[in-house]
């Protein structure tokens, strides 16, 4: 991974660690090695979120672990479990894993995107990408469609707040559930701050109260 992954400011080492706990925390009957391993390796293609191929990543990675992994001293059949999980893992590819560890994995990179953790990440990117923070006059997206390769805070709408019903294991769905009322707080205390109204239910099935 050091050698091979292009870090940024929400996919480091740290974020791999993060991923690689929930990882175990979420597939608690997988063996040890196999989750941390699906977990490190599940980013080792990681192109910028406004790549063209970014939606292939996640199969890049597959191929890089399918290559890398048996020079590692795993077997050929962990080796496919794993890149099966880091194939499908990914939001971008739109899968539903079909194994424990790919559930696993799944859910727990994407908790690494909700919470207090998910506001620094997207707030990271954004920055990283030169989004602005906000559309001046629309900052929830009500009057117009989202646009988060545009403004930071249109990531809540297209994705961000969409992810909750997408959990697969208990211990994912439950964390998501209390990280996602973070972020509805987060958003309302920002409404509170700009004196404006929260967001209202809507298309996206979102409220910050």
């Amino acid at each position: 991974m050091q050698t091979e992954m292009r870090p940024d400011a929400a996919h480091d080492a740290a974020h791999l660690a993060r991923v690689a706990r929930w990882t175990l925390r979420c597939a608690p009957d997988e063996a040890p090695a196999l989750a941390v391993a699906a977990a490190l390796t599940h980013d080792v293609v990681n192109l910028p979120k406004n790549h063209p191929d970014r939606a292939h990543a996640s199969d890049l990675s597959a191929q890089a672990v399918l290559t890398h992994l048996p020079r590692l001293g795993f077997t050929p059949e962990d080796t496919h479990a794993i890149a099966d999980a880091v194939r499908d893992h990914s939001y971008s590819r739109g899968a539903t894993p079909n194994t424990p560890l790919g559930r696993a994995l799944q859910d727990a990179d994407r908790l690494d995107a909700l919470g207090a953790l998910g506001v620094l990440r997207v707030a990271g990117v954004g920055g990283q990408l030169g989004r602005a923070l906000m559309h001046p006059d629309d900052p929830w997206a009500e009057a117009r469609d989202p646009d988060d390769l545009q403004y930071t805070t249109d990531h809540f709408f297209t994705k961000l707040l969409r992810l909750d019903g997408t959990f697969l294991t208990p211990a994912g769905q439950a964390e998501a559930r209390r990280r996602t009322l973070t972020m509805r707080a987060f958003l309302a205390e920002l409404a509170s701050e700009l004196d404006i109204a929260p967001p209202r239910h809507g298309k996206e099935g979102v409220t910050a109260g």
